[in-house]
């Protein structure tokens, strides 16, 4: 956040992955919630993409990533970090062609719930409506889609690796009916 407002996703997409598929590998990070499981796959699958995305699954998905544990001296680390050495083992170490980050949100969130680090958002959440629900994870994908893009960014110019070039990042929230939407196309 700067100024109290979010920054806007990275300019890499410039249409939908419905009507630009990738061609290469994903990687997929999602909410562990067990409700929707069958969708996602449903969602990969209708992308052609069979077989060919990594996939993490961590409470509260992009908020997860993004904020958790609070406290930055936790002796577990964050899960930013662990999204990132994720994110670079399949990268430098098995070698998959991954050009694309998905980050999967999800309506009725119970780690939005339950563990969002800001009581405001977390009692808001609670009582919110589904399109205030949505509101709430488009500004958590937006903020982590800028940090994944940056650190892929980062990793290129550090490397000199061209595996870590042009890795685009695309938002999505799906509701429990399982309708996915994207927002950043």
């Amino acid at each position: 956040k700067q100024n109290g407002t979010l920054p806007p996703p990275p300019p890499n997409r410039l249409v939908s992955v419905l009507d630009d598929p990738p061609r290469k590998n994903v990687l997929l990070l999602s909410c562990m919630d067990q409700r929707l499981l069958d969708e996602t796959v449903r969602f990969m699958n209708e992308l052609n993409l069979h077989n060919r995305y990594d996939q993490i699954s961590l409470a509260g998905g992009a908020m997860g990533v993004h904020r958790l544990p609070e406290n930055p001296t936790d002796p577990s680390g964050t899960w930013w970090a662990v999204f990132t050495a994720h994110l670079s083992t399949a990268i430098n170490k098995l070698h998959r062609p991954i050009k694309d980050v998905f980050l999967l949100d999800h309506l009725d969130c119970g780690a939005y719930k339950e563990l969002h680090p800001v009581d405001k958002i977390k009692k808001e959440y609670s009582k919110a409506s589904l399109m205030r629900m949505r509101e709430l994870h488009a500004d958590e994908l937006a903020a982590l889609a800028c940090r994944v893009h940056g650190f892929c960014e980062a990793q290129h110019h550090s490397t000199k690796d061209a595996a870590w070039e042009h890795i685009r990042v695309s938002c999505f929230i799906v509701n429990l009916r399982g309708q996915v939407t994207q927002l950043d196309a």
